[in-house]
């Protein structure tokens, strides 16, 4: 197992899952990279005998989701379906994440023609799956069935937080890596505060809640929404770029709460950087 470091720059710690970068830096770099390579590689069997060689996601044609779920079924040898929403394929290929799932051999396929939110795209790729033998790999989904790689991959990286560091922030999307974190404060008995911050769209506790695998009231953490639209791009340079989507709001977001303004040491967890696609 390898512990991506936690670095200090203007007297902030950063743990910088950032750097998990097995494609190289040019391109998308971080967390979910891990997650996706170890529910492959610990499904391979399963996927080349009963789903034809095949994975599969349903995403934003913005969504670095799709350009993983593609490198790394390009690795591991595998054919890769790319489902995404409100737009046609050559609409889809203005946009740099969908170009590049094409020239790594993904299929592209238009789940519906007008709309693009998650639940419609899950369930229109489910109904495609009825048909065509696919292993699904959808993250938020994923943290549950196949807890192993996607919960269990980000705790583990919580061992190499420093024991004074007194709040830890994880900016959160889907608040996946998030749930991790809290797993992994558990696992190995830290004893930072934790505080969640969701730059953008519904309240996830629920899903948190849900993908803990203790009860509830054993875990302890702060939660903070924000406003900030989705598709702004937002540059933050801390003494590195932050990623102009989650990470350099959720920044901004830590910097004017009092949890932060009260801190002795605190630490942001970057999660990753798909830049790079935007």
């Amino acid at each position: 197992m390898e512990l991506t470091p936690v670095e200090e720059y203007n007297g902030v710690l950063y743990k910088r899952d950032d750097l998990y970068a097995p494609y190289g830096s040019d391109f998308v770099t971080g967390g979910k990279i891990r997650q996706c390579r170890d529910l492959i590689e610990t499904n391979l069997d399963y996927i080349k005998s009963k789903c034809d060689s095949t994975i599969s996601t349903a995403a934003s044609i913005h969504s670095p989701q799709a350009v993983i779920v593609s490198r790394v079924a390009q690795e591991y040898g595998l054919d890769s379906i790319i489902g995404f929403g409100n737009t046609s394929i050559e609409g889809a290929l203005k946009h740099k994440a969908m170009s590049w799932c094409k020239d790594m051999g993904s299929e592209l396929v238009v789940l519906s023609e007008s709309q693009g939110f998650n639940n419609v795209l899950y369930s229109n790729l489910n109904k495609l799956s009825e048909t065509r033998p696919m292993f699904k790999v959808l993250f938020g989904y994923a943290a549950q069935q196949y807890r192993s790689s996607i919960i269990g991959k980000i705790s583990e990286q919580v061992q190499n937080i420093p024991d004074d560091v007194d709040i830890l922030f994880v900016p959160c999307g889907s608040a996946v890596t998030f749930t991790g974190v809290i797993e992994g404060k558990r696992i190995y008995n830290k004893n930072f505060q934790l505080v969640g911050l969701q730059p953008f769209g519904y309240d996830r506790k629920s899903d948190i809640n849900k993908n803990l695998e203790g009860m509830v009231w054993d875990y302890d953490y702060n939660f903070h929404i924000g406003n900030w639209p989705y598709h702004q791009l937002y540059e933050k340079n801390v003494g590195f770029e932050l990623d102009r989507i989650y990470e350099s709001k959720a920044y901004d977001m830590m910097i004017n709460s009092s949890k932060y303004q009260s801190s002795v040491n605190p630490c942001f967890w970057v999660i990753g950087n798909s830049n790079n696609i935007r």
